[in-house]
């Protein structure tokens, strides 16, 4: 998979503000009727109100303009040295409801007259005012905060441009239903009409690095393909990437190389028909081809991803015209452990998310599969109850793992109420190829109600392999190690060295839960054999290899295996041992 570019952001913390969106303050509004909800709440969440404080004598006063006299420093001082009896408590906060009544209350019978009789100033410029003054009394949180000034680093992801043949290659207008016009040099890029065939300029190069490589070969690009296998397929589509690189005398980029990655081709493995005008296209995605005239071409399997497709389409298309689709996230903190929750859509209930975007949904199954795959496997493992807890993350990728850190909060801590403590470690050789301050990313905080609970997350960053971190003196002994996505079938790894044997051996060696996931069901038995035959002890096998609940449900490109699966989601399949 090809990943996305990205950018550093350094943003200054300023007090009492935080990344996370569970501190947000409410944004200044006009309507009157908010701002009177915004007091309210600003009001009810002043923690101490002044001891002692009575409502001065209202019958001379202006409406809305009441305020409260507080006892002097001294005895307030002696106040401050008495304990609290219950009774003293009791009448303190009666009168400190008293007092925000009366402001509120006289606000509102002021605003209502005034709206009955019409006469004298406007009612909202004398409201606004009041609520000026009012605002000025309330904190702005209940939590001090000691970052004032602060910095942060914020990694973001821009999304790239992706190729797609149902979409217009200058505009990104969805052709699905419409007469593509594929380009008359190369036939391999598509558009909505003649005027933005010419207009594409960036296309140019590569069709013209294109129509050489075939004029050298004597035929089309994918002439004859119909005769390979399907690695033999796989591998022809790399000699013809790097052909056109070296009549381009350049690397091609990501969307280059998917032009000739994700030909549109007649889907018949024996076929691979190329010449667009015999080719009929699928009404519903517009990815799918097969030939016009051999109904038997046309696969039943396509019926199953259509909608996968469709769904990657959409995000294509999003972010060619907004840029990266940034979902929705729970800012509530549970009470209770969710044990009756069984797939990632009960959770996102039980946090009161009801998102019915389909896009912004898959969005954010890939934020929270990670933190919600390593509470099903502690789930099942019965480990739940600890308060203090250490993640070992195993070949963890900077756009996956550590994209949105503030997940682990979120989708992990905030819904095991008895765990105090969270330690995420990411161990990983290519875990940072960008060279960002991991210093700078473990600042991020952890929200209000967290930090006044003495709750946090504590995050690791280890760029080396995971049997040599086993071995450093920072080693944190693990309670879960999550192998995500790491295809340890494949016996080429980092450095082009099948170095997972070692680091299975390690895991192993710790003798704590071991949750492992693959993007295909056809990649988690492999997996579960080349971990059973690194062991030298039973293996307690909790969960066999299985379709994980709590998977990305975001469609993913896939090439390595295409002929089985042509796109992939993280998580997807998984297995558990102990």
């Amino acid at each position: 998979m090809q990943q996305q570019k990205g950018e550093i952001r350094k943003n200054p913390r300023h007090r009492n503000r935080s990344k996370n969106k569970c501190n947000q303050e409410a944004q200044t509004v006009s309507d009157p009727i908010r701002l009177i909800q915004e007091l309210l709440r600003r009001k009810l969440l002043a923690k101490r109100a002044v001891p002692g404080a009575v409502p001065i004598s209202r019958e001379h006063e202006p409406a809305g303009s009441h305020q409260a006299t507080a006892m002097p420093s001294k005895q307030a001082k002696e106040y401050e040295r008495k304990p609290k009896t219950p009774a003293a408590a009791s009448s303190s906060a009666k009168q400190s409801k008293d007092f925000r009544g009366y402001e509120v209350n006289d606000m509102l019978k002021s605003f209502g007259s005034r709206l009955q009789k019409g006469d004298g100033e406007s009612p909202t410029d004398a409201m606004l005012s009041n609520l000026g003054k009012l605002f000025s009394q309330a904190p702005l949180s209940d939590v001090d905060s000691s970052d004032d000034e602060a910095e942060y680093i914020e990694y973001i992801y821009k999304p790239r441009k992706y190729f797609m043949a149902s979409l217009c290659n200058l505009c990104a207008a969805d052709l699905c239903g419409l007469s593509s016009l594929p380009c008359t040099r190369c036939g391999l890029s598509y558009y909505c009409s003649n005027s933005h065939m010419r207009e594409d300029q960036e296309h140019r190069q590569l069709c013209y690095s294109l129509r050489q490589a075939m004029d050298h070969n004597g035929h089309e690009m994918f002439y004859k393909c119909g005769a390979f296998s399907a690695e033999q397929f796989r591998s022809y589509r790399i000699v013809c990437i790097r052909q056109v690189e070296k009549e381009i005398n350049r690397a091609l980029s990501p969307t280059e190389q998917e032009v000739l990655l994700f030909p549109l081709i007649c889907g018949d493995h024996k076929c691979r028909e190329y010449r667009f005008r015999r080719l009929q296209l699928c009404g519903g995605c517009g990815e799918f081809a097969s030939c016009r005239d051999k109904p038997d071409h046309r696969s039943p399997e396509h019926a199953k991803w259509c909608g996968s497709y469709r769904l990657f389409k959409a995000f294509v298309m999003f972010q060619a015209n907004f840029g990266r689709l940034e979902p929705s996230l729970p800012n509530k903190v549970l009470q209770e452990l969710p044990m009756a929750c069984c797939n990632s859509r009960q959770i996102m209930n039980i946090l009161s998310l009801n998102v019915v975007d389909e896009c912004e949904y898959a969005a954010l199954t890939q934020v929270s599969t990670g933190p919600l795959t390593a509470w099903f496997a502690l789930k099942l493992c019965e480990r739940l109850r600890s308060c203090e807890l250490t993640l070992h993350l195993i070949g963890a990728e900077i756009e996956f793992e550590v994209d949105m850190l503030q997940k682990w909060e979120l989708f992990f801590l905030h819904i095991m109420p008895a765990l105090k403590c969270l330690n995420v470690v990411f161990v990983g050789p290519e875990l940072n190829p960008n060279n960002i301050s991991f210093e700078q990313l473990k600042k991020i905080k952890c929200c209000r109600l967290c930090r006044k609970a003495q709750r946090k997350v504590n995050y690791f960053f280890e760029n080396s392999l995971y049997h040599v971190y086993c071995r450093e003196p920072q080693f944190l002994q693990p309670d879960l190690v999550c192998f995500y996505n790491a295809g340890l079938y494949r016996s080429t790894g980092y450095a082009l060295e099948d170095t997972w044997p070692d680091t299975i051996k390690s895991s192993l060696n710790l003798k704590c839960p071991i949750v492992v996931t693959s993007y295909t069901k056809y990649e988690a038995p492999l997996d579960m054999a080349k971990f059973v035959g690194q062991s030298n002890r039973h293996l307690n096998v909790v969960l066999p290899p299985t379709t994980n609940p709590f998977s990305s449900e975001k469609p993913e490109r896939n090439f390595i295996s295409d002929n089985e699966a042509p796109f992939i989601f993280k998580n997807f399949y998984c297995f558990v041992v102990e």
